[in-house]
């Protein structure tokens, strides 16, 4: 009989289930292993302080736009505007510097950038949430009317003189520590985007819809409100990561400037829905799928690998995580 208890409490010890495990912890470990592979290959070069910078330095504008969009996915909403809605942000607030410099200060032009930005993020929530239309199709022609609305009013013409100093040092200047500002405003931006979904009733209330909207409605939640705010969300942090990077190159471009960001945020938060919490969008994992991305480019550049390896490497990372997330939710099944 004792021998019998002794057998079953060992049989109910819980015993590691190693594909959990990896599908929970993998996209972690495979950041951590490329640190350790790229330092050991360069030693001189990767592992220094400036190249770690630098790194966070070259993420900041996509980490930025993800934080964003991981707000919209974790509702179950595509924005494909955050590309044109990039574009858009730096182009107003360059513009409006350069035209009206003794009336227009900085932090107004990067307000009214940003305002512009949330209230076309308004308009896309509200033809979602009560025309039906899908936020997939509502963003792409969204987008579509921005890019084409910038070329018209730019003439195809890009701004590079009259930019006043105070604005490019947002994205080349250093305030705290020699580090660089992007590298703040990204960080800044995922922590007030982490504290909102994880920790307030507006981020529980996110949660909920993007699981199952209809029990959210059913529970009370007014789930037609939230299409807007978060589609808002997303288009303030495109029009910021546009902002940065007019900042950067010192430089209003009227089209182009959002483009080679779509995809990777996609793949970031896609590939941060595979850590951690598999299954599920949120703001650290996003982080870690920037890390990811970031240290594979800048790796890659080190070694002196051709630049289309690192696009066959973030295509062949996101199918992994993916299939991670998968093997996860079938097993829970």
């Amino acid at each position: 009989m004792t021998a019998d208890v002794g057998a079953r409490r060992v049989a109910a010890r819980p015993r590691i289930d190693l594909t959990v495990f990896l599908a929970r912890y993998g996209t972690l470990l495979s950041l951590v292993a490329l640190l350790i592979v790229f330092s050991i290959a360069r030693p001189d070069v990767f592992p220094t302080v400036d190249n770690l910078l630098n790194i966070m330095n070259q993420i900041s504008i996509l980490g930025t736009m993800a934080f964003g969009l991981t707000v919209c996915l974790v509702m179950g909403l595509f924005d494909l505007s955050i590309a044109a809605m990039a574009t858009l942000g730096g182009y107003i607030a360059t513009f409006l510097l350069v035209q009206y410099p003794d009336t227009i200060s900085v932090p107004v032009a990067v307000a009214i950038a940003l305002g512009v930005a949330a209230a076309i993020g308004v308009m896309n929530g509200l033809i979602v949430s009560y025309l039906g239309i899908s936020a997939f199709i509502a963003t792409l022609a969204t987008g579509s009317i921005i890019t084409g609305a910038v070329l018209g009013i730019s003439d195809s013409k890009t701004i590079i003189t009259g930019i006043p100093d105070a604005f490019m040092a947002i994205g080349q200047g250093a305030i705290i520590l020699g580090v660089a500002n992007p590298i703040l405003i990204m960080l800044g931006v995922g922590l007030v985007l982490w504290l909102m979904l994880e920790h307030t009733q507006l981020g529980r209330h996110l949660y909920a819809i993007g699981g199952n909207a209809e029990a959210s409605r059913l529970s009370g939640i007014a789930v037609k409100r939230y299409a807007p705010f978060a589609l808002a969300v997303c288009a303030v942090c495109a029009g910021l990561g546009g902002l940065m990077s007019a900042a950067v190159l010192g430089a209003g471009r009227p089209q182009g400037v959002g483009d080679g960001y779509l995809l990777n945020a996609f793949a970031a938060v896609f590939i941060g829905a595979s850590s951690l919490r598999p299954g599920k969008f949120h703001i650290l994992g996003t982080m870690i799928g920037v890390l990811l991305i970031g240290v594979i480019n800048n790796g890659l550049s080190v070694m002196g690998v051709p630049t289309y390896w690192q696009y066959i490497v973030q295509g062949l990372l996101l199918i992994a995580a993916l299939f991670s997330a998968g093997v996860l939710t079938m097993r829970r099944r």
